[in-house]
């Protein structure tokens, strides 16, 4: 299992919000990933816009989202690979 965890930073002096992460269950190029959000995350409307823009850089990064997403050139969003361990302690 591999996760990326999903950031997005508002303003440079500004702390990051955790979204959510992204998981792949199996090898990163043969499965697609699932989004599971961050129990952290804001209002559910503010949720869905985040979790909108997160489906749309997946899909545009594809087909080797994992290794893409973790190159992106954003100001505002970075993706970060994190232990598996991390799902748990969230939850």
């Amino acid at each position: 299992m591999r996760v990326l965890e999903a950031r997005f930073r508002p303003d440079l002096g500004s702390p990051f919000l955790i979204v959510g992460h992204l998981v792949w269950p199996g090898p990163p190029d043969r499965e697609p990933a699932f989004v599971q959000p961050a129990p952290s995350a804001p209002d559910s409307a503010t949720q869905r816009t985040f979790l909108s823009k997160l489906d749309y850089l997946v899909s545009s990064t594809a087909p080797d989202c994992f290794e893409r997403l973790q190159h992106l050139p954003s100001r505002f969003w970075s993706f970060v690979e994190v232990a598996p361990s991390i799902l748990r302690k969230g939850a």
